[in-house]
Order: structure tokens, then sequence, then C-alpha cells
């Protein structure tokens, strides 16, 4: 008996070449014993099913990188949680100007830092430090007793004279002294409490002053800038004040702050840490800089018109610096300095000068100061 059997199609065959394929295989003569045994395969004209396998979705089953980015944020939450508690915990108001900052550094641990840094500017301008008997030494440390005596912050720490000097020039507003030295051994500066060291560097190259946990050096590039002692009284009473709203434990505070942002940004953004630094420092860093000089105008100020200096000089004083900036190619962008431009310091000195004459009229150390009442009235009436 002879009959004829299906191949086996592929599946991607479609139906309509069935006919076909089944005319072109030859007959097979089949023994009629083994009929019985061989099933009949039945043709389908749809694709066979393959086994595959079939992921179900459930809470329970999860990837093992999801686990990983969840206890990350876990951490980074619980992380953020108590760093938030520390920085509102040591959130105080500066003195004077009632700003909200974050300061973790204790005086007492000021101290340390104080001697610490003095120690390192007597080995860094060691050589150039003029003696305490020096004439522009003499008269740098008149107008400094006269702003922290007013304003009872302390005095200078008292060092005997080094050496006599004959014939010193008298004009040291215009001329820098050649004269080098260094000053006597003082104890600790408390903070920019009791007791402050004054450090005066022979170089005219270096237009500036300075003052940190109670060490107050001042350049001699900067007399001629100063004019007379009133100019230098305002760029004293900026300095001192510094050291009063502490700023420089402030800024250490701050770069913890700077940090922890920075670690944030790149575990949860994946920033790159250059980035970070970038963001860090514009973002953040100056600008807190360029608030701490306004804030150090706004009480230097308040120092030096307590302690009966005009001022009117201070502004002054910045307007001749302003000058030499820019005759020396200082950048004018503002974003990117870490004092603000000549003319908004020069503008917000200017809104405080009533305030300063107020304070000078209503104080009785500044019963001589001539006119000062009449500088308030002029200056309130405008």
């Amino acid at each position: 008996m002879w009959t004829t059997t299906a191949p086996i199609l592929r599946a991607s065959c479609s139906a309509r070449y069935l006919p076909v394929l089944a005319r072109n295989y030859p007959r097979v003569r089949l023994p009629t014993s083994n009929l019985r045994s061989v099933p009949l395969r039945q043709l389908s004209t749809s694709s066979p099913r393959h086994a595959q396998y079939t992921r179900f979705s459930s809470e329970n089953q999860r990837h093992p990188s999801g686990d990983v980015i969840d206890n990350r944020m876990k951490i980074v939450i619980a992380v953020a949680a108590l760093g938030g508690t520390y920085y509102v915990v040591h959130l105080e108001q500066v003195p004077g100007t009632g700003r909200w900052r974050f300061m973790d550094i204790s005086p007492k641990y000021e101290t340390n830092l104080a001697q610490a840094a003095y120690n390192e500017l007597l080995a860094e301008f060691r050589g150039k430090i003029l003696p305490s008997d020096h004439p522009v030494t003499r008269h740098v440390q008149r107008v400094v007793n006269r702003i922290l005596e007013s304003s009872d912050l302390g005095h200078l720490s008292s060092s005997e004279p080094s050496r006599s000097l004959v014939g010193a020039p008298d004009d040291f507003w215009s001329e820098d002294p050649f004269t080098t030295g260094r000053p006597g051994e003082s104890s600790t500066p408390e903070s920019g409490g009791k007791e402050w060291n004054l450090l005066v560097v022979n170089d005219p190259s270096i237009v500036n002053a300075m003052a940190t946990f109670g060490n107050i050096v001042v350049f001699t590039g900067i007399l001629p800038i100063c004019k007379d002692e009133q100019g230098l009284a305002g760029v004293l009473g900026h300095e001192i004040a510094h050291v009063v709203a502490r700023h420089a434990s402030e800024r250490y505070s701050s770069s913890k702050v700077f940090l922890a942002l920075a670690v944030l940004l790149q575990t949860v953004f994946g920033f790159d840490f250059g980035i970070t630094n970038l963001i860090s420092t514009l973002l953040l860093e100056l600008p807190n800089s360029r608030t701490q000089e306004y804030e150090a105008d706004t009480i230097g100020m308040q120092l030096t018109a307590k302690a009966c200096f005009d001022p009117q000089a201070a502004v002054e004083m910045h307007a001749r610096l302003a000058q030499y900036e820019k005759a020396h190619g200082a950048t004018s962008l503002e974003f990117l300095r870490t004092h603000p431009g000549a003319e908004r310091r020069i503008k917000h000195l200017e809104e405080l000068i009533p305030e300063a004459y107020s304070i000078q009229a209503s104080s009785p150390q500044c019963a001589g100061t001539q006119d000062s009442l009449n500088r308030f009235r002029e200056f309130a009436l405008r």
C-alpha cells in the first residue's frame, strides 16, 4: 500500500507554499506494518511555539543593582540629615551686623591657631619685619591702639625696643624705609581679644594689610595709598573688623560645608570633582568672601568712628586703591574676585558715613573732633 507523508516544514515558511513543496517531494513506499506505529503529523499554518523564559514581576524579586542604589541613597539621606542637624545647631549671628552664619570652631581653639599663625608669619617675613622702635611701626601702633582701646578690644603686646634709629625718614607715607628687624616675643593673642600682635613688614611691592586671629600685618606698600593716619585707620579698622567678626574661623567652618556639598554632588549626581569644585567656588566660596568684605567694611567703619577717625577718609582711601588696582590690571569681573568691585564698595562705604558721624557725635571720646555733629547733620539731610 502506497501513501504520501507531509514533509516536516520550518516554522518560517508561510501557508501558500505548502502545496508546491508537497508536490515536489518523491513518493515513499512505507511498509504496512509500520503505518500503525508512525503517528501522523498535522500541518499547521501558524508558527510553532518555542519554549522560552517568561519573567513574572514580583515585589519580592529585585535586581541586586537596585538594592545597591537604594542602600546608597539611604546612606546619603542619613548623612544629609545628620549634617543638616549639625549645621543648624552651630548657627550663630555675627556681632554688629546680625548675619546668620555657620561656626563650629571655639575661641579656645582659635588661641592655638593664633600662635601657629604668628609663628608662620615670623618665619615667612623674617628679615623684613621693622623693629618696634621704628618710626613707621610707632605710627602704626598708635593707630591700632587707638582703635582697640576705643572699642575695648584689648591692646598690643608690649615688646622692648630692639634698637634706636638715628636719622629715620619722616616722610614714611611716601617713601619706604629700608631698616629691617623683628619684633620681640609676645604672649598668645586670645581670638582677637585682650592682646594683639603687630608686624610691620618692609615690602613696598605688597600693597596690603591683613589681620587674623589677633595678628595684624601691615606692609609698607600700603602706606602711600593710605596717605596719612586717617587713611591708615580706614585700612586697619577693616582688618581688625575681620578678627572681631571671626571671619577666618568662619572660613574654616564653611570649608567643611563646601566639602560636604562637593561629596554630595559627586555621590548623587556623579559630577566630576573638578566641576564640583568650580561650582562650590563660584556659587559659595567667592560670594561668601565678598559678603565678609562688606561686613568688615561695616564693622570697620564703626570701629574707626568710635576711635574718632574721619569716616570720609576710608572712602577716599578706597578711591585711591581703586585707581591703583585699575592701573595694575585688576580684573573687573566681580564674580571671580574675593573682594567686591571698587564702585560697589565705595558706594557701600558712603552709605555708612551718616551712621559713623552719628557715633562720633554721641561719643564723649570724640568731643574734641571738629565738626562731627555738623557733618552728621549734613549727611542726614541728604
